[in-house]
């Protein structure tokens, strides 16, 4: 036992130390126990005030004393410390009583040391349950804490859900799972005609994850307004995350620019999911992409930009694994099937309402299987301007 359990002895019969000390001299001398002893309730509460012990052995019937009270007073102020009440056969009423109040067990007077030994060694177990039950909770806790200040981390990262302007239109959501991913979309301006759009998936669930998708984020952001290559810009991003990472962390992700005049979508693709695109008048379909590598795994890492024109009326969606990968009590997963299938009933739409329709059909789909990652997705609609000729 790494350390003694302390017991403290109230009773006002001045053998009662040596008789503890000299039938558990062997615990003493091993450091199992460690006994204290007072002779008042007085002194006995002081004594508590100053230490904490683990075992407090009252009797029950000192003159003045109001044990019951006394006992549940202490149970209330030293909820992890069990007591032991000590009462003379006659009083049975009384101990019925003071157990109500709170006592852990009994010994009947005169002490049966055998009979005290067995109730001390029954009463450390439940104290060391309860210490380890502590320790737990106080780490849950802990977890709990992070959890939550990762969620908020997360959370403050994201620019909002919308961009409308021009023959534009942006909706995109991250729905977070029971514990936090590191997912994180973005979309910013680049120029008057060309928007930065962003979908990242950070490996681990922590602070640390939520953190490392901070500076991925904001190394993205950056560097996308001095390269006009997406590839060049991860290109950039990989360098740096790889050169100042000591956390062995990666992310994956998908960064394209769409320019509102060409109507070209230009984008590069690090270990991330294929974009999906939403035909007004044909089959879904997925863009061919080159995949490079996570950023943030291996320096020198070339990326590739791939091109694609949008018609008016459609849609790119990116999305990350938590879309593909829920799964349902029988751990089938949504997969790419079922969010083709999605896209394929609600071919012209807005950005948000295919959102949520893609939500509305994961939930249903998982029936009640808890959510074991974030749901995060991006649409970008092409809505050209109607010009009417004037005569």
């Amino acid at each position: 036992m790494a350390d003694s359990i302390k017991i403290l002895i109230l009773d006002d019969e001045k053998d009662t130390n040596d008789l503890f000390q000299q039938e558990f001299r062997h615990q003493i001398e091993k450091g199992i126990y460690s006994f204290s002893f007072s002779m008042s309730s007085d002194e006995a509460s002081s004594m508590l005030k100053g230490e904490n012990f683990d075992i407090f052995i009252t009797d029950i019937n000192i003159a003045g004393f109001d044990g019951i009270n006394f006992i549940s007073r202490l149970e209330d102020a030293y909820p992890l410390m069990k007591i032991i009440v000590t009462s003379a056969y006659g009083d049975m009423n009384t101990l019925r009583a003071v157990m109500r109040s709170g006592a852990h067990d009994f010994v009947i007077k005169p002490i049966d040391f055998q009979d005290l030994t067995f109730t001390i060694e029954n009463t450390v177990n439940t104290v060391l349950a309860l210490k380890r039950a502590a320790v737990t909770a106080k780490k849950l806790s802990a977890i709990s804490d992070e959890l939550s200040l990762s969620a908020q981390l997360q959370k403050s990262i994201l620019p909002g859900n919308s961009l409308r302007q021009g023959n534009v239109d942006i909706w995109a959501d991250s729905i977070p799972a029971a514990e936090v991913g590191g997912d994180f979309y973005d979309f910013f301006w680049l120029s008057e005609t060309k928007v930065g759009i962003v979908m990242a998936d950070v490996s681990g669930k922590n602070v640390t994850a939520a953190m490392f998708a901070i500076v991925a984020k904001t190394l993205i952001k950056s560097f996308a307004k001095i390269y006009h290559s997406p590839a060049e810009c991860f290109r950039k991003v990989n360098e740096t995350l790889c050169g100042e990472n000591v956390t062995t962390m990666f992310v994956t992700a998908m960064y394209g620019i769409f320019d509102t005049e060409t109507h070209e979508l230009t984008y590069t693709n690090a270990g991330h999911l294929p974009i999906a695109v939403v035909h007004p008048s044909k089959e879904p379909s997925f863009l061919e992409c080159d995949s490079g590598m996570a950023l943030g795994i291996m320096e020198d890492m070339e990326f590739k930009d791939n091109k694609y024109v949008l018609s008016p009326g459609e849609i790119i969606m990116m999305y990350t694994d938590g879309v593909t990968e829920a799964a349902n009590t029988s751990g089938e997963e949504f997969d790419f099937s079922r969010l083709i299938g999605v896209l394929k009933q609600h071919p012209i739409t807005a950005p948000k309402l295919l959102v949520n329709e893609l939500v509305v059909a994961i939930k249903r789909f998982v029936n009640g299987a808890p959510q074991s990652d974030d749901i995060t997705t991006l649409c970008l609609k092409y809505k050209p301007r109607i010009v009417q000729n004037v005569t």
